[in-house]
């Protein structure tokens, strides 16, 4: 009888253990709690003027050291990025203001994403924005003009520029994205922009993409500098919002009935014995 009760019990606590609906996989990509840090490939137009907007798009390839393929099956993660307005330039340095992000989650033949297309980078950034809208972020104010977005280098705003880039940005909550609530954290220590952020962002940027070298030339190519970027943020404790699906209700009630009926039989034998118990026993004579 104790080996019934036991598979019994040991059955509804896997039932329960595996029928969660943990959120740690967010849309199919497996996403830990806690500290998250990303590495990109990234593409960007060249800017050479206030004004002037930067965009481009990216890659994502590995997040907490793990190669976004294993972390979902068939999949790539992918992003692009956009509104960032240069509010001052110098050869060795320019700042932004403004700015968004979008990061897209694709699957099958939306897992398509590479640099070698006949339409050019507009036809990469189509591939970059074709899945899941995963993530949305914008741009968080680092200093008291407003500016979201520094970089630092060499012959910044010529044709060929080199460099580096850093930035904060916020989960925006109003622009959609399966992932914002879950790294709308606020961990970032920010002393501009009415609170911390959400993410860091940075970038650096080595030469041009040779796929494109025409898009370069006038600064208005949607891509053409190539380059790394990284982002850090936080994860919530995600799993604490596991909700059991209904099929998991329904085994939970089977194991839970399994087990009343399993002690049903202890009850009655507990009863016997103490009924016996009170019996008086028979002398021999």
């Amino acid at each position: 009888m104790r080996k019934t009760r036991r598979a019994v019990t040991a059955g509804a606590i896997l039932f329960v253990t595996w029928g969660f609906a943990l959120a740690d996989s967010l849309g199919g990509l497996d996403v830990s709690n806690g500290p998250t840090f990303g590495v990109s490939q990234t593409y960007q137009n060249v800017v050479s003027a206030v004004g002037q907007t930067l965009q481009g798009y990216g890659k994502v390839d590995s997040i907490n050291s793990i190669p976004v393929s294993r972390l979902c099956s068939d999949c790539e993660l992918t992003y692009a990025f956009d509104g960032y307005t240069v509010t001052s330039i110098s050869p060795t340095a320019i700042k932004f203001s403004g700015g968004s992000y979008k990061y897209y989650l694709g699957f099958g033949s939306a897992n398509d994403f590479t640099t070698l297309n006949a339409g050019g980078s507009a036809g990469d950034r189509a591939e970059a924005t074709n899945g899941t809208l995963f993530l949305s972020l914008k741009g968080h104010a680092i200093d008291a003009a407003g500016d979201t977005l520094v970089g630092t280098g060499a012959d910044i705003g010529a044709a060929i520029p080199t460099g580096f880039s850093s930035g904060l940005a916020d989960v925006d909550t109003s622009a959609g994205g399966l992932a914002n609530a879950f790294f709308d954290a606020n961990q970032i220590a920010a002393l501009f922009g009415g609170g911390n952020a959400d993410f860091q962002l940075g970038a650096s940027y080595t030469g041009l993409q040779p796929a494109y070298p025409s898009e370069c030339s006038t600064g208005s190519g949607p891509a053409c500098l190539r380059g790394s970027a990284d982002f850090t943020g936080t994860a919530k404790d995600i799993t604490a919002t596991a909700v059991p699906e209904p099929a998991t209700l329904a085994l939970l009630a089977l194991s839970l009935a399994g087990l009343a009926a399993s002690r049903r039989p202890k009850k009655k034998q507990e009863l016997l014995g103490h009924s016996e118990s009170r019996r008086p026993r028979s002398t021999r004579t």
